[in-house]
Formats: C-alpha cells, sequence, structure tokens
C-alpha cells in the first residue's frame, strides 16, 4: 500500500513538475526582432485628446481594447514620413492571421497641425490603407504625449508667417497595448516583415 502511495505522489509531482515549467515557459518575456519590448514595465499614458481626419475626439479611451501603433510626423515629410507609413502598410499586409490583424490599428499623428487639417490628413492615410486613422492636435496638447513617449520634434521655421518649412522628428514607430500603456518601440529604418512577425508574437503570447 505504501508503494502505491509513493507512486502516485510521484506520478503528481511529475505532472506537477511539467504544469509548471509550462506555466514559467509561457510567463518569458517577448523577444523582437525588429523593437523593443517593455513588458512589464509598460508606461501608463497621461489623457490627451486629438481630432482625427474625420474630425472626431481620439484620446486615450481610443487606444483601449487594441494594440495601437502610432507614428509621428506630417504629411509634408519627404522621406521619413512616407517610407514609414509604407512599411507599416506593408507589415498590415504580411500578417496573415486575421486575429492578429484584427487586434492592431495605426495611427499617424501629425506634429504640423498649422497645415495638417482633418482632409489633408484623410487622404494622407487612406492612400496607404484605408483602415489608418491620423489624427492631430495644437501643439500644447501634442506635447503632452509626445513627451511620455519621447518623441522629439520642431518646426524649422525663421519666422511665424513662414509657409515652406520642415518639421524635425523623431522617426520612432510607438507601440501602445490595449490598456493604453506605452508598451514597445519600433526604431527606424523599419523592416515590416520583422515587424509583423513581432507583432504577431505580441498578440499571440498576450
Amino acid at each position: 500500500m505504501k508503494k502505491a502511495h509513493l507512486l502516485i505522489i510521484a506520478i503528481i509531482s511529475l505532472v506537477a513538475g511539467f504544469s509548471l515549467s509550462g506555466i514559467v515557459f509561457d510567463s518569458e518575456p517577448v523577444t523582437l526582432k525588429a523593437g523593443q519590448w517593455f513588458g512589464d514595465q509598460a508606461m501608463i499614458l497621461p489623457e490627451f485628446q486629438l481630432l482625427d481626419h474625420n474630425n472626431q475626439t481620439f484620446g486615450k479611451s481610443e487606444l483601449t481594447g487594441k494594440w495601437s501603433l502610432m507614428f509621428f510626423g506630417y504629411t509634408n515629410c519627404p522621406d521619413v514620413c512616407p517610407t514609414s507609413m509604407q512599411a507599416l502598410s506593408d507589415m498590415m499586409e504580411a500578417i496573415q492571421d486575421d486575429d492578429v490583424r484584427d487586434a492592431l490599428q495605426v495611427i499617424f499623428v501629425s506634429v504640423d497641425p498649422d497645415r495638417d487639417s482633418a482632409e489633408i490628413l484623410k487622404n494622407y492615410v487612406q492612400y496607404f490603407n484605408s483602415e489608418f486613422i491620423a489624427a492631430t492636435a495644437n501643439l500644447t496638447e501634442l506635447n503632452r504625449l509626445t513627451k511620455v513617449l519621447g518623441i522629439m520634434h520642431s518646426r524649422n521655421k525663421t519666422s511665424e508667417n513662414q509657409v515652406a518649412y520642415g518639421v524635425s522628428h523623431s522617426g520612432s514607430i510607438i507601440l501602445i497595448n490595449p490598456e493604453a500603456e506605452f508598451a514597445g518601440l519600433f526604431g527606424a529604418p523599419h523592416d515590416s516583415l520583422a515587424m509583423a512577425n513581432d507583432l504577431s508574437k505580441i498578440v499571440d503570447n498576450n
């Protein structure tokens, strides 16, 4: 009888060991090829209020429930912005899993509100993907968000009346988790296939 009890205990311990190792394995941090994942160090975002390309309010609540990719730029940008937006479009096409793709949203945030009206933003983002969102706000409101995310931007103007000017800005793509927390980033240059693989891994494991 004692031997039978010992055998049962050994079997239970063995099964429990396998279960435990499975839990430990599942909790391993996500390793990305194209970006940086913050995991438990994700940062809560402040409240902010932008206007999207349909003149609707876009704030923190619009980031909840989905994985969001935010890129900050401007429509007159000659190189980094169109290249990055095309990479995001190619990334969405490269994701084969419909559930993963449906869990994502892409937001282009203009840091040039004086020139980027809602109509201009709508035409710009829909050129790349009809489901992309564009938004902007005055610089004070934009800075509430960009400072937390570490996004630098400045207008290269010599006078306030200058119409033609460039805007210097960071090229990172920011990853926001479904709890509206700053969860990671993808630095430039952007590899659409690598990002697709990384995001599939993130969505599947979280």
